[in-house]
């Protein structure tokens, strides 16, 4: 019998609890949700993190999501610009994304800081808008390995590529 989304979803969740566990930084971090990002990604006061690799970026992102040396660059040339805002680390399911907001928490105390639970897995379970590289609307979505693709939606009309 084929596996239905909500149940690779749980699924997803749960292998997020335990990565979180693995990479210490479950109860450091304070999280968000896919549905809360969607709300608040229109009022400015949000800043999505991608700490993908630019190969798995240019396949797809969140819109309005910058990359982590985006990121970097823009904290280093204007600190004063993430003030009063909310940055939230993302990546495929939300380990890496949870290892870099732990640093962010750890070394940068000016900053707010929230890693996405489930990340992209979680973001198109939700049926999340995604762009291309050339922020082109695209249903084509890495998951990053064979591994972790049974914990994408597969009913939601994504594309999930690993190439």
């Amino acid at each position: 019998m084929a596996r239905r989304d909500e149940e690779r979803r749980k699924e997803m969740l749960e292998a997020f609890e335990g990565f979180a566990s693995k990479g210490g930084f479950r109860d450091k971090v304070d999280h968000i949700t896919s549905e809360e990002v969607a709300k608040r990604m229109g009022d400015g006061d949000l800043v999505v993190v991608d700490v993908r690799p630019d190969k798995l970026r240019a396949v797809s992102r969140i819109p309005g999501s910058m990359s982590q040396k985006e990121f970097e660059d823009k904290r280093a040339g204007d600190a004063s610009f993430f003030q009063g805002k909310t940055v939230v680390t993302s990546c495929t399911i939300g380990f890496k994304a949870g290892l870099f907001a732990l640093s962010l928490v750890e070394n940068s105390k000016d900053l707010v800081v929230k890693n996405h639970v489930g990340s992209m897995m979680d973001w198109c379970h939700e049926g999340g808008d995604l762009v291309d590289g050339k922020g082109e609307a695209t249903k084509n979505v890495h998951g990053m390995s064979e591994d972790l693709v049974k914990y994408f939606p597969h009913a939601k009309g994504y594309n999930i590529v690993t190439d």
